[in-house]
């Protein structure tokens, strides 16, 4: 099958919608299909990824408008260069308001779910009021829809009366050592740190996690915040200044690759105490390198590491700092928590198997 990907930002810097479609279209292409990926970035050219073809896209229309546009442009670029890619699969409503173009031509559409965007809490009031219209907009509109999470699934049955699909996100399994030098280069040392990595967005919380560290008293241990947001330079300079008067609080911005599983690899415990998730990707991949998780206890956290998590109340200061203590007092008895997260992300998200359920689907619309 040929495959075309519509929506998420450069494929060179992964995020959620990234690393789906990044790993996701590798394995198709390993298992003999032709997926083309079409991504937001900096300029307009045309690579090859893994033996895939990347059509990046210059941004356009500004923050509000940029994925909409960009969504006809990679439909109208496709409709005329990609001309047998019979199956389309817009990421997100944005992109997938061009889905119209790609079905009067006779395409077979999929629109993916990867995440509640209304629920956000850096919109405005009348903002999510319009995203949630634009959501039921996009649901209602579409035959064929997937999600993420089973929570979104359910949600989509519940609310809009729409069934859809669940085919999660995923990882790759790790592998057992990684080049570099990242802990030498922030002075740290193996279990000798709680770590957040990911976008620093309000809905995941690292505000939250730096006030706790900091009431905490935690001595011997350090807080590496590992991520960036270019669009919220505000909102950063805010958490660096949360850090300022604490040299444990260590900020490495965005870490990619190798860097990125050595920090993942080493730390003391893993911290995603957020507000709101699709299925978040930093978890599962904490989960696979074993390590032990402390997660905000909502449905998407808890469809990731099932019963095994140390799990805080969100935007809740107190009781971050009372389980980061818990993890500190009580590690040892925690560790059999490292092979059980392993085994639940061999046994249920690793891209192999997403990608087997992915084609079925896909194959199952193509067949009708």
């Amino acid at each position: 099958m040929k495959i075309i990907f519509i929506g998420g930002r450069d494929i060179h810097q992964l995020g959620g919608i990234e690393s789906y479609m990044y790993n996701l279209a590798t394995c198709l292409k390993n298992k003999g299909h032709e997926p083309v990926v079409f991504c937001e970035s900096a300029k307009n050219i045309v690579e090859y990824v893994n033996g895939f073809k990347v059509v990046h896209n210059k941004s356009i229309g500004g923050r509000y408008l940029c994925k909409i546009l960009l969504g006809h442009k990679a439909t109208l670029y496709a409709l005329f260069k990609e001309r047998d890619a019979k199956m389309y699969h817009y990421n997100g409503w944005g992109p997938a308001m061009a889905a119209w173009l790609a079905a009067v031509c006779g395409k077979t559409i999929v629109y993916q779910s990867h995440g509640l965007e209304w629920q956000r809490t850096k919109y405005t009031s009348r903002q999510q009021k319009i995203m949630k219209f634009m959501e039921w907009l996009t649901v209602k509109l579409m035959k064929n829809i997937t999600a993420v999470s089973q929570e979104q699934t359910d949600f989509f049955l519940t609310e809009y009366g729409k069934k859809c699909m669940t085919i999660p996100t995923a990882v790759n399994l790790p592998a057992e050592y990684y080049e570099g030098d990242v802990l030498e280069k922030y002075k740290l040392e193996d279990e000798g740190y709680y770590l957040y990595l990911g976008r620093l967005v309000q809905d995941k919380n690292p505000d939250y996690l730096i006030k706790a560290f900091n009431k905490s008293g935690i001595k011997g241990k350090k807080l590496v915040i590992a991520g960036s947001n270019d669009a919220d330079l505000k909102y950063v300079e805010y958490l660096h200044q949360l850090g300022a008067d604490n040299p444990n609080v260590i900020f490495t911005g965005a870490v990619y690759g190798n860097d990125k599983e050595k920090l993942l690899s080493a730390c003391f415990a893993f911290c995603l105490p957020s507000t709101l998730e699709g299925l978040p990707i930093t978890l599962l991949e904490a989960m696979s390198h074993k390590r032990i998780c402390l997660a905000s206890d909502i449905p998407a956290n808890k469809e990731a590491l099932g019963d095994s998590g140390v799990w805080v109340k969100y935007e809740d200061v107190d009781d971050l700092c009372d389980k980061l203590l818990f993890i500190l007092k009580n590690h040892k008895y925690l560790e059999n928590q490292k092979e059980v997260n392993y085994r639940r992300v061999v046994d249920n998200f690793t891209w192999d198997r997403v990608s087997v359920l992915y084609i079925q689907y896909m194959k199952s619309l193509a067949d009708v």
